[in-house]
């Protein structure tokens, strides 16, 4: 005589809805935002704006063209940094920018112990 033994069932848990799902989703991506915005204006000054405009390197030495946007009656300190290949800083230099303006055009040259790759102002800050 056989008889048979069926397997226990699995407990009927609760089942997720898509709802809660689409909620996590969309919490994550109000989350990822945030962090996206708050890394993207980490160590800039309000009202200071600096751009990079062009970069000329010579074996010797790089010229360094840019811009800084600040408050008409600010002091601003920048710094101009110039890079080798290997992205290691060879040259690095502070530059003022004199109360009075509130658009500068700047062209500054580093005198650098090799040749430059590339150049970037690193930041600007209120005196």
């Amino acid at each position: 005589m056989t008889t048979s033994v069926s397997a226990p069932e699995a407990p009927a848990g609760p089942k997720r809805g898509r709802l809660g799902l689409v909620i996590i989703g969309i919490v994550c991506a109000v989350a990822a935002g945030g962090f996206g915005f708050i890394a993207a204006h980490v160590g800039q000054t309000p009202g200071i704006d600096a751009q990079l405009i062009t970069y000329d390197a010579g074996p010797s030495s790089i010229e360094v063209n840019f811009s800084v946007a600040k408050p008409k009656g600010d002091v601003v300190h920048c710094t101009l940094q110039a890079y080798d290949a290997d992205m290691t800083v060879i040259a690095k230099r502070d530059v003022t920018i004199p109360a009075g303006t509130s658009k500068a055009g700047m062209t500054e040259t580093l005198p650098t112990p090799g040749k430059a790759t590339s150049a970037q102002v690193q930041g600007c800050r209120k005196a």
